[in-house]
């Protein structure tokens, strides 16, 4: 699935009214305009949340990724924490996905090096760098930790079951859980996914309040429905400055120097 417009971390949804400040990630704060929810189900081949869907089973990556990362893409950070990468997982998540094995001391936000972590070697991984210059590596390291946390909540919701006008699916609930954490989507169930399971606090610092929460993640719910968690296409590498790998010019891609350098001529000498 093609992703066509910026997106930040928390988006404005012209599918439930939701309008929010994004945050800023990396060294740029951005105002940004993403495409409704609906639209990028849409996008995928399938109607969100309806259970009605044919396009690309593998297209969660990029949908989340619309959420978390946006034009930022591979190589977003974001100031006020360790989220790193297209879905912005922390260091606490890729220990839980087994690229990380032990943390010594504090790891800085943004966009630090990460010194102070030890990397397990999962698909050749050994430094925050090599991480975000690897897509298939965030692909792979997506899976395995929405794998986890589908599991902390398993049984605290039924992949079909309708919740506030939207089916709850796989997808649907990854989507949400990747963002409350597999403790707050527990809460938000025991209240039936009502906004009084939502953290007012939470909501807060998203500038949000807890209705505004509840409908952004409906917006979740209803995006993801159309997709298969645990079957991630990895997302195209690029630069870091958003350039696809496999359409730099050659002399970017080595050394370059013309050997038959055009003769200048200036007025005059002609």
């Amino acid at each position: 699935m093609t992703v066509r417009s910026a997106f930040g971390r928390f988006r404005p949804s012209a599918l439930l009214g939701l309008t929010v400040t994004a945050l800023a990630i990396g060294s740029a704060s951005t105002s940004l305009n993403p495409l409704p929810g609906a639209a990028l189900a849409a996008d995928a081949g399938g109607v969100a949340g309806s259970g009605n869907c044919d396009g690309d089973p593998g297209g969660y990556g990029s949908m989340l990724a619309g959420y978390e990362s946006g034009a930022h893409g591979q190589y977003a950070t974001n100031p006020n924490s360790t989220a790193t990468g297209l879905y912005q997982l922390t260091v606490a998540a890729l220990k839980d996905a087994g690229y990380i094995t032990s943390v010594s001391g504090t790891t800085g936000f943004g966009e630090d090096d990460w010194s102070n972590v030890t990397w397990s070697g999962k698909d050749g991984i050994y430094s925050r760098a090599q991480y975000m210059a690897n897509t298939q590596a965030q692909a792979n390291s997506l899976e395995a930790y929405t794998a986890k946390n589908l599991s902390y909540i398993s049984g605290y919701y039924t992949d079909g079951q309708v919740i506030n006008g939207v089916t709850m699916t796989n997808g649907g609930a990854a989507a949400a859980v990747h963002m409350l954490g597999s403790g707050g989507f527990r809460k938000w169930a025991d209240s039936g996914f009502a906004p009084s399971g939502l953290s007012p606090s939470i909501a807060a610092a998203h500038n949000m309040t807890q209705e505004e929460y509840q409908q952004h993640l409906m917006e979740r719910v209803a995006s993801g429905g159309c997709f298969d968690p645990a079957n991630i296409t990895a997302a195209a590498p690029t630069t870091q400055d958003g350039t696809p790998v496999q359409d730099l010019p050659e002399i970017f891609l080595m050394p370059w120097e013309n050997p038959f350098p055009p003769t200048v001529l200036f007025p005059g000498s002609i």
